[in-house]
Parts: C-alpha cells; sequence; structure tokens
C-alpha cells in the first residue's frame, strides 16, 4: 500500500537530505587498508591482460591459487584513480553510496511517508557508514537494493525480475559474498512457496503470487544459482564462499582478530553506533508486532537472516540496515496511513526528522561524529595521515631499503601499491595465502619471541611495523630493543628496521644517518600552535590527535620517554578530552620522576572523566604510598 506524500516540497526535500547524508558519510580521507590491493590488483591486470592466477604480491606465499572474484570493482576503482588519483576513488565511492541511498529511499518510500522513509534510511546510514570505503562492497551495496526493489515491486506485475539474472552475473564477478544475492531471493521464494499453505489469510494477501508469477521467481532463483558459475574460475569461483566461510565465522583463526569480523557486541567498536544497530533491531521487530496480521513471509525471512548475520560480524550490519530500513516502512507505513493526524504535526514531525538528518550531515562534515564516536575518519579528501605512513615509504625509498618484507597485516596492501617491486609477507587478502602463513603472522604479533622460528626463515631484508594499534607494541619494542634487528626511522604511525648483520651494515648505516638528520630537525621544531575553538568546531582534527597519542604511546614503549610526553601533550592541544592520551602522560611523568606532574594529569583526567576507575585506583595507589 502506497502513502502519499504529505506535502510536495518533500518530494525532493527528503530523498536528498538522505542521499547528502549518504555522501557525506562516503567523502573521506581514505583509510582503508584493503583499498590498496585492490588497486594494485586493477594495475596488474591492465599490465598483464589476465586475471591473476597466484599471489603474485607475496613473498610468503607467491604459487598459492588467487581466486579474485572481485576483478569488475578493481578495474573500476583502478580507472577511477586513473582519472583522479585518489580522490577519484573516493569520489567513486561516494557516487555509489548516493545511487544505492537513492534506490533504497524508493523502496521504502513505496509504503511509507517521504521523512519517515527517509529516517530510517539515516539510521541504516548510521550502522552501515564503517563500511563507506572503496571496497568491493560498495557495488554489493548497489546490487543488494536492486534486488530488493525488484523483489518488493515487480514479482507480481512484470518479467522485470529477471534481472536479477545479469545482476547476479555482475556480483560474481564483483565480490566473494555474492550468496547474499542468492539468499534474498530465496527468502522471498520462500515466503511466496510457504504462502501457498493454509496460512492467516493477510499472510497469504502479502506474500502469495500467481502461479505465473511464482513460476518466474522460481526460474529465476534457478537461473541466478546457476549464474555463479560465470566467472573466470568456473566451479571454483562459485564455491569460493564456501572456501572462505569457515576462515571468518566462529572461532576461526581470523574472526577474533581482525576487527570487522568481531560479533557487534563483542568488538568494543564505536558503543554510540552499535546502540544504533540494536535499536534498529529493535525496530524492526516492533514493526512486525504492529503489522502482525498482516505479515509478508519474504520480509520475515529476510529480515531474520540479515538480523541473525549482523550478529555474527560488524561487517554485516550494513545489510541488516539495507532490509530493515525498507520492511520497517512496509509494516509501519499502511498504519500510519490508518492514524488520523493534524496536518500541522505531520509537518512538525517531518521538520524535525529532515532537520535531524541535517543536522548530522553537519556533525559529519565538521568530524563532531568522529570525535563522538571515537573513531580517526575526517571528512574531505586525499589520505588519512593515520592511516598510511607516506613519510615512512618516502624515506625508505629515499635511502634505498628494499628486498623482501616482513610487515604488520595492516600494510601488506599499501605496500604491494606503493612497492610493486618488493614481496610483502601478508596483507589482508585472506583467500590468497594459506592459514598456515596468517598463524605464523598472528604468533609473531602476540608472541614476539617466535620471530625467529616463525619469521627469520623467510630471511627478510627490512621490517615495516604500522604502530598505530597497541597491539603492535610488543613486537616493535622486541625488535626495538636489539633480537638482531635495529630501527632506523619511525614517525607518529610507522616504523621500519633492518638487520643488525653485515650483509645489511651498508643499508643500516645510509638509513641511520638520513634519520638522525630527521630527528633533530623533529626535536628542534617548536609545537605547534593548537587550533582555536571555533576552528577546532569547524573541524575536529581528529586524525591528527589519534596520530599523537598513537606516538606518543611508541616511543613510550621504546623507552623514549620525553618524546612520548611531546607527543602526548600534542594529542591533548588538539583535544583536551583525549583521556587516553592524559592518562598515559601521566605515566610517562610518573617514569620521569615528575610526580608531582603525574598527579596533576590524572587529577584533570577524574575532573573530565569521574567514572575512570583506571585513574582512580592509581591515585588511591599514590596516595596511600605517600601516606606510608
Amino acid at each position: 500500500m502506497a502513502v502519499q506524500p504529505t506535502s510536495s516540497r518533500l518530494r525532493w526535500i527528503a530523498p536528498a537530505s538522505v542521499v547528502l547524508l549518504a555522501v557525506a558519510f562516503s567523502v573521506h580521507r581514505l583509510e582503508d587498508f584493503d583499498t590498496w590491493y585492490h588497486l594494485a590488483a586493477g594495475r596488474l591486470m591492465l599490465a598483464t591482460g589476465t586475471w591473476p592466477a597466484t599471489n603474485t604480491f607475496s613473498l610468503t606465499a607467491p604459487a598459492y591459487p588467487w581466486i579474485d572474484l572481485h576483478w569488475i570493482f578493481q578495474l573500476l576503482l583502478y580507472g577511477a584513480w586513473t582519472i583522479g588519483g585518489v580522490d577519484g576513488a573516493i569520489v567513486l565511492a561516494a557516487t555509489l553510496m548516493g545511487v544505492t541511498t537513492f534506490v533504497l529511499y524508493g523502496a521504502a518510500r513505496r509504503f511509507a511517508p517521504p521523512a519517515f522513509a527517509a529516517f530510517l534510511l539515516a539510521l541504516a546510514l548510521v550502522i552501515s557508514s564503517p563500511r563507506f570505503v572503496p571496497r568491493p562492497e560498495l557495488l554489493s551495496f548497489l546490487y543488494f537494493a536492486l534486488y530488493l526493489r525488484l523483489l518488493e515491486g515487480r514479482l507480481r506485475n512484470g518479467r522485470a525480475v529477471f534481472l536479477l539474472v545479469p545482476l547476479q552475473i555482475l556480483w560474481v564477478n564483483t565480490q566473494g559474498i555474492f550468496a547474499v544475492g542468492i539468499a534474498l531471493i530465496g527468502c522471498y521464494w520462500l515466503g511466496a512457496t510457504l504462502a501457498f499453505l493454509p496460512l492467516p489469510r493477510g499472510w497469504r494477501e502479502e506474500s502469495a503470487l500467481d502461479p505465473a508469477a511464482w513460476r518466474r521467481l522460481t526460474a529465476v532463483l534457478g537461473l541466478a544459482t546457476l549464474a555463479c558459475l560465470l566467472n573466470p574460475w568456473g566451479v571454483e569461483g562459485a564455491l569460493f564462499p564456501l572456501q572462505l566461510l569457515p576462515r571468518v565465522t566462529g572461532s576461526s583463526l581470523f574472526s577474533s582478530r581482525i576487527g570487522e569480523f568481531r560479533p557487534p557486541l563483542a568488538s568494543g567498536y564505536a558503543p554510540l553506533l552499535v546502540d544504533t544497530w540494536v535499536a534498529l533491531l529493535a525496530l524492526a521487530a516492533a514493526s512486525f508486532v504492529v503489522n502482525l496480521r498482516r505479515w509478508h513471509l519474504g520480509r520475515v525471512f529476510a529480515t531474520l537472516a540479515f538480523g541473525y548475520l549482523s550478529t555474527q560480524s560488524l561487517r554485516n550490519m550494513a545489510f541488516f540496515g539495507w532490509i530493515a530500513a525498507p520492511v520497517i516502512a512496509a509494516n509501519v507505513g499502511p498504519w500510519l496511513a490508518r492514524r488520523t493526524v493534524p496536518s500541522a504535526a505531520r509537518s512538525a514531525l517531518a521538520a524535525v526528522g529532515i532537520g535531524g538528518i541535517l543536522l548530522l550531515i553537519g556533525a559529519v562534515v565538521t568530524n563532531q561524529y568522529s570525535r563522538v564516536m571515537r573513531i580517526e575518519r575526517e571528512f574531505g579528501f586525499g589520505v588519512s595521515r593515520a592511516r598510511f605512513p607516506s613519510d615512512a615509504v618516502a624515506f625508505v625509498e629515499r635511502t634505498d631499503v628494499t628486498g623482501r618484507a616482513f610487515n604488520c597485516l595492516a600494510m601488506g596492501g599499501y605496500l604491494a601499491w606503493s612497492r610493486p617491486n618488493d614481496r610483502v609477507f601478508v596483507d589482508g587478502r585472506l583467500e590468497a595465502f594459506p592459514e598456515s602463513v596468517f598463524r605464523r603472522y598472528f604468533a609473531v604479533m602476540e608472541r614476539p619471541d617466535m620471530w625467529p622460528q616463525d619469521v627469520a626463515p623467510y630471511e627478510p631484508d627490512y621490517a615495516f611495523v604500522y604502530h598505530g594499534w597497541s597491539n603492535r607494541l610488543p613486537l616493535v619494542s622486541y625488535l626495538a630493543r636489539g633480537h638482531g634487528w635495529t630501527m632506523v626511522y619511525y614517525d607518529e604511525i610507522a616504523s621500519v628496521f633492518v638487520p643488525s648483520d653485515d650483509a645489511h651494515r651498508e643499508t643500516r648505516e645510509r638509513a641511520l644517518s638520513a634519520f638522525g638528520e630527521i630527528r633533530r630537525a623533529r626535536l628542534a621544531a617548536p609545537d605547534p600552535e593548537p587550533p582555536s575553538a571555533w576552528r577546532r568546531a569547524l573541524s575536529v582534527p581528529v586524525a591528527e590527535a589519534w596520530r599523537q597519542r598513537a606516538s606518543g604511546n611508541m616511543l613510550r614503549s621504546v623507552g623514549l620517554p620525553d618524546e612520548a610526553a611531546r607527543a602526548f601533550r600534542r594529542a591533548l592541544a588538539l583535544d583536551p578530552d583525549d583521556t587516553d592520551a592524559r592518562t598515559n602522560l601521566g605515566f610517562v611523568y610518573w617514569s620521569l620522576n615528575q610526580r608531582d606532574a603525574a598527579v596533576e594529569a590524572w587529577r584533570e583526567v577524574l575532573r573530565r572523566d569521574p567514572a575512570n576507575e583506571r585513574v582512580a585506583q592509581t591515585l588511591a595507589r599514590v596516595a596511600g604510598a605517600a601516606a606510608r
């Protein structure tokens, strides 16, 4: 049942606002680690004129088969890069998300008033926004939206549903999660099939298809399933999801170590975002209660399936958001249409909804949203300085540090793209390495003393470690304290090491000499002036504050407390509410025997965050020691 708009102006204001929100979420500095190996793959395919066959980027598994079902997106991404560089990739992401949102808005608008449809899409965008990066998922999102439009609007009145078959061919050659399309068709087919049974009348009226339409949908399900064979790897490519699934589910090697595979409630990621996902789950469930007598069984099965998947990993929350918005609209929209609401009240509610979306856009554009969510994403173009160490790569290029690389997982794709002549130890292509390589990698990250048996046999010529995350610090500390390695460079987010043996003496001495000059210049440079309050309000420097805090943590771990204190002070100049930076600054002051400064820092933490138990306990211990 379609719902007419309450105001002709809402015909364009509502969709425009929510599409603009999707674009705002997508226009941010390039931050995704996997984007780089997708670019490298696109470059490789154009250079060789064929699809990859083996893991040519790797030194640990160069002959391992590589089924690269992402090739359509990779060529599209590389084309965007060729035209516009990194900004071209960001524009591609924003365009795909804008179109996807417009299609989904149309699916929800069939059932609900404009402002309500836009509000539901805004919730879906919030929980999906971490995935708005130049990755194959963006095309998968668009396919998913088109599937929903066809399944919702074209089953009873035409053969347009057969468009799902060529869409499935595109999907299987875009991303390895193409089985999502088959699952979505299957949910609607199962609902229509069960409608032939003697179910409650309202359920049958909502779900049933006439025999001809049911046969068309059955044929589409079968043809779309067979269409999965139409990829460069044939049966192997069609079965690829079954190969990948055990690696990213349950208690696998990756599910507990890679953030996007963790369950939302156990991830620790952006609590407010996870709360929004929980609210959307509850709203979807409540909508079925409101519409109990007229369930559309296809929507029920789709909501259950994608709702369950969203509880299993962060990356699945997006697909639940896409299904939840039109489903809630379909369940609640007719109920709203039956309510008698004065036009003034309807207009006021619509204004509040659209106004809230516009305020959210403002928060995203000024990075206030990122600050509240405690993430490092910054609105704008270019490459994130919190994620990619361009200075470190420039240093190794300038000093000719080259050869076989050990790198942390985060840096693999970036090095494959920026240093194509060197081979990487590991990267984010879980399908392109044997699990044994990842086991060695994770073993040495968790226990650096495993380095001699897990990494040394590969005879790396240098190590390149992204230390922005604290779980890298044990390895950085291990290598920095000897064990056959010398730290020849570090900056806020990356460190470079060269073996301490005679074979690498010339490289090591050249790099140490160059870094000595860099370090002296850093220490002599005055601290930059902190941005004014109004400038912070217009654009919160979340990435730079994060970089400085990460730098302080690394410098503290390798025994450079003076430099660590300076980094923490810089972080606090950018964000005075950074509790972690202020807490760790206190510990650095304590190690420097500046006890009064340490206590003052910790007291300021408690003043800003009275519930901080760690600092409260630390101050209690200090007071107890002083009393004794």
